[in-house]
């Protein structure tokens, strides 16, 4: 070796050991457990004066371990390299210069073959891997091939890694027929792969004064500070996604979808409602008139005498009766409203207390006043009605008294009872005919005071419904106004736990990509470390 690569060794010998230190303290600032379980490794020291160096042969049991120790102790009995299986004094194989993996033929790695390689990848620095049993199995090419994915996935470092073919049977056979036939020997030698293997082992050996347990040690720092940089990414991504500010947004997200919902579906109702109402309560106001109207005509017409002077109150209590009911129905269909949207109705209503007070000023306008009118004073046709009436009488009296003219003593009488008979039918008539236009004066005024009855009644509708109509549109946007303004409190008092959740985990963000950044460099540091080319052995 020349002074030049002994030089180089060493001073990467002390470079690992300090750059080993380093990163310890690094790990001990961000995961204090791991670094405590490494720092009494740090105190080891390679060993010094060997003049063979052990190659430790690790794999799963029957893999054929045994026959390759022995096959590759056979080739350089005297060489630089001991080989030997990996026993529970190896420890985790800090201090082991080169370790060699070996896999099965029979079938592609398994969970004990990826527990022991996850152990060589964090403490190891040097692998060489090998296949056993090339000769019992003709697949082996497929196996070794599926062998190097899943190195690849589950520890990239081993990304690319020949695997080297082993048949350790080949070895007795080639020596057998050594002094026979050399070109065959040969053939079965190299059908063997020993040698092969051995010369990658050897390419591996430390060089002279490297320290190789400082870059074991480098590999089990690195392993630890990657596994302490993929823990805080896994920190990140859980404190990232908070499922509290998820659940707040959701729900602020709910508030505001909901926030004015509804208010224009229950007002649309209103209308429809209102409307349904004003149409029915108009259709009550019709019936009653044409069943009032009906009633009195049949009763105007059955009257006579005095019954027609006071026929004017029946009117009256009848349209006060009306008026009473109508105001009735129109209470009780404005108490369904209110009733069918669960809202207090106001203790006063004003339109309805301006209708009634109209109302009564009215009814009381109609029973104080003589609303039937006058009879007329006497015309033409009362004095024609009274020549008719004599003219009749004094015909009927003829009549009658006719008879008497037979007998000469009571003739002279004929001529008064004549008289007397025309006068009474005459008067008779008269009073008839007064009649006649009293109960046509009555029907007319009847008529007249129901249709104000009537309009009187529609009005009442008509200002009412409106009213009530206007104030439950108030009381619905007051409602809607105040669900609003709970959502909108609701809402602030959300954000103000989202901005206090999101300024603690961007807080928490920061400090974790801060450490990781600090694991990310000091990391770095160790793989180019590991990764720079090293002097090879002699």
């Amino acid at each position: 070796m020349s002074p030049h690569d002994t030089a180089r060794a060493v001073q990467s010998r002390h470079a690992a050991r300090i750059l080993c230190d380093d990163m310890l303290r690094t790990l001990e600032r961000h995961e204090p457990a791991a670094a405590a379980r490494l720092s009494g490794r740090s105190k080891v020291r390679t060993p010094r004066g060997q003049d063979v160096i052990d190659v430790v042969i690790t794999g799963r049991e029957n893999a054929g371990k045994s026959a390759l120790v022995d096959a590759l102790n056979a080739v350089a009995p005297r060489g630089p390299m001991s080989f030997r299986e990996w026993t529970e004094e190896d420890g985790d194989g800090v201090q082991l210069p080169v370790v060699v993996m070996v896999f099965d033929a029979a079938g592609s790695m398994g969970s004990t073959e990826l527990a022991e390689l996850r152990r060589l990848n964090a403490n190891v620095d040097r692998v060489v891997f090998a296949i056993t049993k090339t000769d019992m199995h003709q697949n082996w090419r497929q196996v070794r091939d599926r062998d190097a994915q899943l190195l690849a996935i589950h520890t990239p470092r081993f990304t690319a890694v020949e695997i080297h073919p082993i048949a350790t049977p080949l070895v007795q056979a080639s020596n057998d027929r050594r002094d026979t036939d050399p070109d065959a020997a040969r053939a079965l030698a190299e059908s063997a792969g020993i040698e092969a293997l051995y010369e990658a082992i050897r390419a591996e050996l430390p060089a002279p004064g490297a320290d190789y347990v400082a870059r074991n040690l480098l590999w089990s720092v690195t392993g630890a500070l990657q596994e302490a940089r993929a823990h805080r990414q896994r920190l990140s991504r859980e404190v990232q996604n908070n499922p509290e500010i998820n659940r707040l947004h959701r729900v602020r997200a709910e508030l505001l979808r909901n926030r004015g919902a509804g208010r224009s579906e229950e007002l649309g109702s209103l209308r429809s409602d209102v409307q349904l109402a004003r149409v029915e309560l108009g259709h009550d106001v019709a019936e009653w008139a044409r069943a009032t109207s009906a009633a009195t005509r049949a009763e105007i017409d059955a009257l006579g005498g005095s019954a027609i002077e006071s026929y004017p109150a029946r009117v009256r209590s009848l349209v006060r009766a009306g008026l009473s009911e109508n105001d009735q129905r129109v209470g009780d269909r404005i108490d369904a409203l209110w009733s069918a949207r669960s809202i207090s109705q106001p203790a006063a209503e004003p339109a309805a207390e301006e209708s009634d007070t109209s109302d009564a000023a009215s009814s009381r306008v109609a029973s104080s006043g003589a609303a039937l009118p006058a009879a007329p004073r006497r015309g033409a046709e009362d004095y024609v009605m009274v020549l008719i009436g004599a003219s009749v009488g004094v015909g009927l009296g003829r009549l009658v008294v006719s008879p008497l003219s037979l007998v000469p003593v009571l003739e002279i009488l004929t001529i008064p009872l004549t008289l007397l008979l025309g006068g009474a039918v005459a008067v008779w008539m008269m009073r008839i005919r007064r009649q006649i236009a009293a109960r046509t004066r009555l029907r007319e005024w009847t008529t007249e005071q129901l249709l104000d009855a009537r309009g009187k009644m529609e009005r009442s509708v008509g200002t009412r419904i409106v009213n009530a109509e206007q104030q439950l549109a108030a009381a619905i946007g007051g409602r809607f106004d105040e669900k609003v303004a709970a959502t909108d409190s609701d809402v602030r008092q959300i954000e103000v736990e989202l901005r206090e959740l999101t300024n603690h985990r961007d807080r928490e963000l920061a400090t974790l990509a801060t450490e990781a950044s600090h694991i990310s460099e000091a990391m770095d540091r160790g793989l180019r470390f590991l990764e720079d080319a090293r002097p090879a052995a002699d």
